[in-house]
């Protein structure tokens, strides 16, 4: 029998509710809210920092104003209302008070310091408080309220505060005896992230984390194996807003697509945070960011996600609230279509760090897919165990995965010998310890050159043909800097390198000759290919934006790893998805032409909208007021949407039961 999470459709409100909203909550009004507003799902305040129950621990203070068995209430009249409810705790703070009591639970700063925020202390990940009274906490949380998950909240080892500020990692006799027992280290005094010993500290700590998950997931499964645990059942994330920290467009469709994964086989709450900044908890983004966020969601994973802080029934500032309720009502309307569906996508980009705060390598090519057309998945690199999340996919991209593991290596190079194409990028598979990758057609690295400034690739004559997007610009920028290899016999080698040449004055600007050094290396392996790109494109293309590099990059997918053109003619400035299921694929568009500059306007509408569908036969519709005309082109199916507003679904009943 499938657990409740695998059939509900998945439609999340999180109310963050501050001690003194809880005073005045009527749990039916609450729960009526929700359900008026579309929501299958709540993440409710339940433990940790304080207590919404009255709890019998004394280092678990309760919250102000909670009465009457309050909490038992909201799940009740949720769930008389069709809710599903998850408990929201968060481990990471304690009250001031509480830490006067344990002093020995607060983390420590290199001088001996706890870290004290208004009033709440950040707590040692493997103190007292964490390793064993958290459990007491869930215990009787769980075993005293009908509760159907849980939300852990951050978590994390790291220390920062709600200005931003980072601190580094805990420096108590706790955390350093446990790292140097298991490392023979000392734990890095360090606040700067880019610090080697840290980012070593942070894989030894995603160890720790996993250990720490798997021991939780189980101790709650045993008081409970239909509670959806967040990381497990579930994975939520945020596509949020804070001061001085750029508002990425696509922060919502890439955050659904990695929780999501090709399969779909847990929900993605990647939850819209409705407030501008932890300054502002009570000021709402732009309406019409929440708007495309919502879509993004949909047309990425299936699933909405909204989170504010206070209560939908009491909220001053409703501005988002309107287009997010629109997205939810839609997605209430065709929710029997939308579950099911697993991704069609031909292309995996894997996120080789943190997806939820990705590097610019990896954003660059989220961009230069999305702006393709090219439908494609996100996978972290740590999910993947075999081959199983590669099936059906042409293309894999590593965008600068510095580290693979034997079995990832092997993985990779099993996909082309199989018949797929692997296309990596920067210094990927060189890093210190990492597993050759066969496929790529390196044979050995002879030099990195670094801080580059003038040098750029040239496109031989002879080899123009292949790149046709850049016929007129046989030069091509790659950034500051290239790993210089040499390749294996019987690669083929692209573009050549112009190395460091005068700039300055026009008079003294000249191209210096070309050297020996390739820019681009496509090998066979198998049945497949490897292609390898000794820069960063991505990240080049997501720091300056410009049409070089990308135009190249796109011939690359297009005429070197052989993906097909779904939209020529589309502007870049639309997503494009696909989705299926038995007989059916769904084609969504998200139109992203609102984003002006750091702004979110209402989106311009597109006329004829036109997508080809190789190898696709079938009747199709509509779902959001567009008209599709369709027309059999060769073995393609063409599709032409008279308008595109903020999004479409066209759904394709197959009658060839293929897909792309």
């Amino acid at each position: 029998m499938p657990h409740w999470w695998e059939t509900t459709p998945w439609r999340m409100i999180q109310t963050n509710l501050p001690e003194h909203e809880m005073a005045g909550l009527d749990a039916e009004t609450y729960a009526k809210s929700l359900k008026d507003f579309g929501a299958t799902v709540v993440n409710v305040n339940a433990a940790g920092i304080a207590a919404s129950y009255d709890t019998s621990f004394e280092f678990h203070p309760r919250s102000e104003g909670v009465k009457n068995d309050l909490l038992r209430h909201i799940v009740d009249a949720c769930h008389a209302e069709g809710i599903r409810v998850i408990a929201r705790t968060d481990f990471s703070r304690i009250r001031r008070d509480v830490f006067e009591r344990h002093p020995d639970w607060a983390a420590r700063l290199a001088d001996g310091n706890m870290l004290d925020y208004n009033g709440y202390v950040s707590v040692c990940p493997n103190s007292e408080y964490r390793q064993k009274q958290v459990f007491e906490i869930l215990k009787e949380l769980l075993e005293t309220h009908p509760f159907d998950g849980l939300f852990c909240n951050m978590s994390g080892a790291f220390l920062t505060d709600y200005n931003g500020r980072f601190y580094g990692v805990c420096q108590c006799q706790t955390c350093r005896a446990r790292y140097k027992a298991e490392t023979g280290k000392d734990v890095p005094n360090t606040a700067d992230p880019r610090d080697p010993s840290l980012r070593e500290y942070t894989t030894f700590q995603m160890r720790w984390n996993a250990q720490y998950k798997e021991k939780l997931t189980a101790f709650v499964k045993q008081i409970n194996p239909e509670l959806a645990v967040n990381g497990v059942d579930f994975l939520r994330s945020e596509a949020a807003a804070e001061y001085n920290v750029p508002n990425w467009v696509y922060k919502a469709s890439s955050n659904s697509r990695s929780a999501a994964g090709p399969f779909r086989d847990r929900p993605s709450d990647n939850a819209s945070v409705d407030y501008i900044g932890f300054r502002h908890r009570f000021l709402s983004v732009s309406p019409a960011l929440m708007a495309l966020r919502q879509w993004q969601n949909l047309a990425n994973s299936g699933c909405l996600s909204m989170y504010i802080v206070g209560r939908l029934d009491s909220h001053r500032d409703t501005s988002g609230f309107e287009p997010t309720r629109r997205v939810f009502q839609f997605h209430k309307q065709h929710e029997n279509l939308f579950s099911g569906l697993t991704s069609a996508a031909q292309t995996v980009l894997v996120q080789t760090g943190d997806w939820q705060r990705m590097d610019d390598e990896a954003k660059g090519w989220v961009r230069i897919l999305t702006e393709s057309h090219i439908p494609f998945d996100e996978i972290p690199l740590t999910s993947l165990k075999d081959l199983t999340l590669l099936a059906g996919k042409k293309l894999v991209i590593l965008p600068d995965a510095k580290r693979l593991t034997e079995i990832q290596a092997k993985i990779f190079d099993t996909f082309a010998e199989s018949g797929g194409t692997v296309l990596a990028t920067g210094n990927t598979a060189l890093g210190k310890g990492s597993a050759q990758l066969a496929c790529l057609g390196v044979r050995h690295v002879k030099e990195t050159r670094k801080g580059l400034k003038s040098s750029m690739l040239e496109i031989r004559p002879e080899d123009s043909s292949q790149f046709r997007q850049c016929a007129e610009t046989p030069y091509i920028d790659f950034g500051d800097e290239i790993v210089c290899v040499e390749p294996v016999l019987g690669a083929s080698t692209y573009l050549q390198l112009i190395p460091e040449h005068p700039f300055g004055p026009p008079e003294c600007c000249r191209v210096a000759p070309v050297e020996d050094i390739p820019g681009l290396i496509v090998s066979s392996f198998g049945k497949g290919h490897g292609v390898y790109l000794p820069w960063r494109g991505g990240a080049l293309y997501q720091r300056e934006g410009y049409a070089n590099p990308l135009r190249f990059l796109q011939d690359v997918l297009f005429r070197v790893c052989g993906m097909p053109e779904l939209a020529p003619d589309l502007t870049p400035m639309a997503e494009l998805t696909l989705s299926k299921k038995d007989g059916v694929l769904v084609v969504q568009f998200v139109n992203t032409t609102g984003c002006f500059a750091n702004s979110f306007f209402e989106p311009v509408p597109l006329r004829d909208v036109c997508i080809m569908l190789p190898g696709i036969r079938g009747n199709a519709s509509t779902l959001c007021g567009g008209t599709v005309r369709t027309e059999e082109c060769g073995d393609a199916l063409k599709l032409t949407l008279d308008v595109l507003n903020e999004y479409e679904a066209i759904v394709i009943n197959l009658s060839n039961g293929k897909g792309i």
